[in-house]
């Protein structure tokens, strides 16, 4: 199955302060009343509760949710209302804050990024409830907004995230359940939660029904572009950069995009070799190595880099509604950024 042929079985049509990304320029003054919002709103007298949110904005990140909420509501109409801008931007941080605290305990990881993980530091217990925490303050701030369809879409995407993650994990191991779901899997755990930011972004802005579906089919292909970098990442990426060794996901009975192209091209002993490796928690680190080097020497990667790139032009082809600003080039260099990315 190539790349193309993987893609069409889709039914959907960054460290900010070191990047000098022009998004980043045009985003970055919004992004710092949203660190400001975030510090406020999880402030409790829990200590615990407080401790494990701080934990997790201390470990950073570009805040690309928010970033792309304020960003299409600012392309739409320069003279949004910043203050429902902010707390939703603030609220799809949230949101991705505590899926990625419930994603390290059913994944078991000790390090994201190079720091920590909440259930290596506090136990499972204290991180789910954690990630609870944040989504419950989430919620609390969404209930803000005066308009019933920003929380009806970020509360089906809730749904939609939480089945793409329950697919994800019921395929692994399984590469028939990958090669079938892996679109649907992706769409679920970053896409769509992607494309629901850039379409409450419009919605605040007032911007006509037209506007808001493209904006949200632009952070749909966005999304689709951003989590296959992140496969090309687990084959290819320094592991002092991406905070992981090379082939965690293999490891973890996960089949990425690369993955699942070199299976048409390796020969059989290699393809064994791949399909074993499949969450094989005794396989070596060399190994695995051995495995991203053979993915790489097939031409795999660069099918699926080609693939990024497809959708970042599909991404790119939803702006032709907005008029030219600062804040729509700023969203044009995002969506090339994101398959650029080393981390």
């Amino acid at each position: 199955m190539n790349a193309h042929a993987l893609y069409k079985g889709c039914s959907g049509s960054f460290d900010g302060a070191q990047d000098g990304s022009a998004w980043l320029v045009s985003a970055m003054p919004y992004l710092d009343k949203v660190e400001r919002k975030l510090g406020e709103t999880v402030a409790s007298e829990v200590d615990t509760a407080f401790d494990i949110s701080m934990h997790l904005f201390s470990a950073g990140g570009k805040r690309i949710r928010p970033a792309l909420a304020i960003l299409c509501a600012l392309a739409t109409d320069p003279m949004a209302d910043i203050e429902r801008i902010i707390n939703f931007a603030t609220a799809s941080e949230l949101v991705h804050m505590a899926s990625l605290v419930h994603d390290d305990v059913v994944d078991e990881t000790s390090e994201r990024r190079g720091t920590i993980t909440a259930n290596a530091k506090w136990g499972n217990k204290m991180s789910v409830l954690g990630g609870d925490y944040l989504l419950a303050k989430a919620f609390a701030l969404l209930s803000l907004e005066h308009n019933n369809e920003i929380i009806r879409v970020l509360s089906n995407t809730a749904v939609t995230m939480t089945e793409g993650e329950i697919l994800q994990a019921s395929s692994e191991g399984s590469i028939e359940a990958w090669q079938e779901n892996y679109w649907r899997i992706i769409k679920g755990k970053t896409a769509a939660f992607m494309g629901a930011c850039c379409e409450c972004g419009a919605i605040i802005a007032e911007a006509p029904a037209a506007t808001c579906a493209a904006l949200c089919e632009y952070g749909l292909q966005v999304g689709f572009a951003f989590q296959i970098t992140d496969d090309l990442l687990d084959i290819a990426g320094d592991p002092a950069l991406i905070g992981k060794e090379i082939g965690t996901d293999l490891m973890h009975g996960k089949f990425t995009l690369p993955a699942l192209i070199a299976l048409e091209y390796l020969d059989p002993q290699d393809r064994r070799l791949l399909l074993g490796s499949l969450g094989n928690s005794q396989i070596t680190r060399d190994e695995v190595r051995g495995i991203a080097d053979k993915v790489i020497a097939c031409g795999a990667l660069e099918q699926a880099r080609q693939v990024t790139v497809d959708c970042a032009e599909k991404a790119l082809a939803q702006l032709s509604c907005l008029a030219d600003s600062e804040y729509k080039s700023a969203l044009v260099n995002l969506a090339e950024s994101v398959i650029n990315r080393s981390v």
